[in-house]
């Protein structure tokens, strides 16, 4: 179990971190993600969440009640003074409400069975906080940033290694300018070797003097003359000309080399990588620019990277492929809360009016009553039906098991047969129903489940409607006349433009004022059953208050 924790404190926390009436604050601070401890003024621990144990392989009896500087005391010597240090830091006098986030530091853990100690980096962030009696509270959040540290040195020590490389040619390149001409060659093959290509580029004239290998990392044959303009114009990938052009305009001037890495796109279409480094040459030309002149020429080497650039790239698609699909993951548990929700809401009504109807009829016996009865009683069971059927037909598509029957249905027809059948409710509810212009189309379709695509789109008609009219029409599609198209139009509550798309999705309901019956299903089992047909749905509203109208179109039968 977890130790208890102190009263919420009195300022300094925002509203969001209160918790909801009847929630234990213990159990939320229990359920953290992230690894806490909570200090009281005396530095001793009074609470400490299950990821901060897990994270340091501790139990909680060994930590609660002790001072935060006695727990955990794994490291050596050095880091424990250093650590000790730390916490003096990060634990100094402040007011509530204000937050530290620590600078990293190592602090090795000990291993399993009395093992070598785990090398472990951390960062800490500290919140001084009060509680509603006015003591003081250190709320530290710990985060074991081993992996980030690992892979920032492993990338340093590459990147010195490509540096040290590059520097290593670099020197033989300006001893060979200085020795014979054998020396020279010997340069250029141990260039060649290595596969590191080495140019110089006039900037008078535009052109590069450069080694083979230079020009087969550009995809080009040893022969071939590599100029400025052809560089920046042909050679080197769309996206990625700028970066390299201000890298050489920066080496024209800069003291230290620059560093630049872009892409090629050789003339089979295979990309390559390739990392440049510029620098201006030392010596006469050289000394021409300190009076704050550009250099004459800039000398460089190129790798390819295409092994490490790639790695790199498919790290960076994996992570936001990962964070996509976290993301749908997260809609999708929200939209199953939803629906629960929704489900549980729209059944508990039908539920308690035929509950206390039936109640009624065993308690009365008066004709009226039973008749009354009969009726509510019928209306909400017929309303649970078609609620199960929405979750059968919903199952059934998600799971590609919904079929259909194709035979010739007349659309209009079909469509005037329900207006007919809802008119007394729609006219019920004080809206005007306007069926006058239903064409004689004939569609290939499953009647049953066209049928439950009209009953849908009118009965959202109606529901997001207290006035106005709603309109049904078919006719053929003048823009493709081997179509029909089916068009619903309310003068209700309207659809915002952010969620036109959205209000197709399983489980959506669009928001507004007040809460729309139903469970989300109506909109998507329609959409379903059109595209098995092999049509299209979509709708169409001008905005909020604006009304909305919703199209079928279906392929007409030859």
């Amino acid at each position: 179990m977890y130790e208890p924790l102190p009263d919420l404190p009195a300022s300094g926390a925002a509203a969001s971190d209160v918790p909801a009436p009847g929630a234990d604050v213990g159990d939320i601070f229990e359920a953290l993600p992230d690894a806490w401890l909570v200090l009281d003024a005396s530095m001793q621990v009074v609470a400490a969440n299950r990821a901060y144990l897990a994270l340091v392989s501790s139990e909680r009896a060994a930590v609660i009640g002790r001072s935060v500087y006695e727990i955990n005391q794994a490291g050596s010597a050095a880091q424990r003074e250093a650590r000790r240090r730390w916490l003096d830091a990060m634990l100094g006098d402040g007011v509530p409400g204000e937050s530290r986030l620590g600078p990293p530091i190592r602090y090795d853990l000990a291993g399993d069975d009395a093992g070598p100690r785990v090398p472990r980096y951390w960062q800490v962030r500290v919140t001084l906080m009060a509680t509603a009696r006015g003591e003081r509270l250190f709320g530290l959040c710990v985060h074991d940033i081993s992996e980030r540290m690992e892979d920032e040195a492993r990338e340093q020590r590459e990147r010195a290694k490509l540096r040290s490389q590059a520097r290593l040619r670099q020197v033989l390149m300006e001893e060979a300018n200085e020795q014979l001409r054998l020396q020279q060659e010997q340069l250029q093959h141990a260039l060649a070797f290595a596969s590191v290509g080495a140019w110089e580029l006039q900037t008078q004239t535009g052109v590069f003097t450069c080694n083979d290998q230079f020009k087969m990392l550009l995809g080009l044959p040893a022969a071939a003359t590599i100029t400025e303009s052809r560089l920046f114009g042909e050679l080197i990938d769309v996206e990625y000309r700028e970066r390299v052009r201000y890298a050489f305009d920066a080496a024209r001037f800069a003291d230290a080399p620059v560093e630049v890495d872009f892409r090629v796109t050789w003339p089979n279409r295979e990309r390559h990588w390739v990392l440049l480094r510029a620098a201006r040459p030392r010596g006469s030309d050289a000394q021409a620019a300190e009076a704050g002149g550009a250099t004459a020429s800039v000398i460089g080497l190129a790798l390819d990277i295409s092994m490490r650039k790639e790695s790199e790239l498919e790290h960076q698609a994996a992570a936001v492929t990962e964070r996509a699909a976290r993301e749908r993951s997260e809609e999708a548990t929200r939209a199953m809360d939803h629906f629960v929700a929704a489900v549980s809401h729209e059944l508990r009504s039908p539920l308690g009016a035929i509950q206390s109807w039936a109640t009624l009829l065993q308690r009365s016996g008066d004709l009226a009553h039973m008749a009354r009865a009969g009726t509510v009683i019928e209306r909400n069971a017929r309303q649970l039906a078609l609620m199960v059927d929405d979750l059968l037909d919903s199952g059934a598509i998600a799971t590609g098991k919904l079929s259909i029957e194709l035979a010739p249905v007349d659309l209009g027809a079909l469509a005037g047969n329900i207006a007919e059948d809802m008119r007394i409710r729609i006219e019920e509810k004080g809206v005007r129903l306007v069926a006058d212009k239903l064409e004689s189309c004939i569609v290939m379709a499953d009647e049953k489940r066209l049928r439950q695509v009209i009953w849908n789109l009118m009965t959202n008609a109606l529901k997001f409607s207290e006035s106005g009219e709603i309109v049904v029409s078919v006719s053929v599609d003048a823009a493709a006349a081997g179509t029909a198209q089916l068009s619903v139009r309310d003068s209700g509550r309207g659809i915002a433009p952010d969620v036109l798309e959205r209000i197709f999705e399983r489980f959506y309901q669009a928001g507004g004022s007040g809460r729309a019956s139903g469970l989300g299903l109506g909109l998507w089992l329609a959409r379903s059953i059109v595209r098995l047909h092999g049509g299209a749905i979509w709708a169409e509203s001008a905005g909020e208050g604006q009304g909305a109208t919703f199209r079928v179109s279906l392929p007409r039968y030859r």
